[in-house]
């Protein structure tokens, strides 16, 4: 394993966001993951320099190697980084589609940031 995580933000209190990365967890992982939560870990997120309402619209990762991925670009990074999911994110690497999994990603994340109450900033 690498010597430096890399590290994902995810919604904890949205039930959807928190089942998926629970789920992710227990997996064995093929690169260590740090896992911030971001109502949990909100103190440990800040200097990172990520509104929280950033960090709620979207999913983000810290790659390793310090580059900031996205969206359906964080998900593969998850998945490349998982073993049983590491055949998923060779698929969406190598056949470059994550810009259309972004497509659909974007929608559905501004979807349930809307539609989800957990998802208010001020609480």
């Amino acid at each position: 394993m690498s010597a430096n995580p890399h590290i994902v933000f995810y919604d904890d209190a949205c039930p959807l966001c928190d089942a998926e990365i629970e789920h992710y967890k227990k997996l064995k992982t093929l690169h260590d993951i740090n896992w911030l939560g971001i109502n949990s870990s909100w103190d440990d997120i800040q200097h990172y320099g990520f509104s929280k309402e950033t960090l709620l619209r979207r999913i983000h990762a810290v790659h390793s190697d310090g580059t900031i991925v996205t969206g359906a670009a964080a998900f593969a990074l998850i998945w490349n980084s998982l073993k049983y999911y590491r055949v998923l994110g060779f698929i969406v690497t190598k056949f470059k589609l994550i810009t259309l999994l972004d497509f659909f990603y974007k929608r559905f994340a501004d979807w349930r940031y809307k539609k989800n109450q957990v998802c208010n900033i001020n609480k």
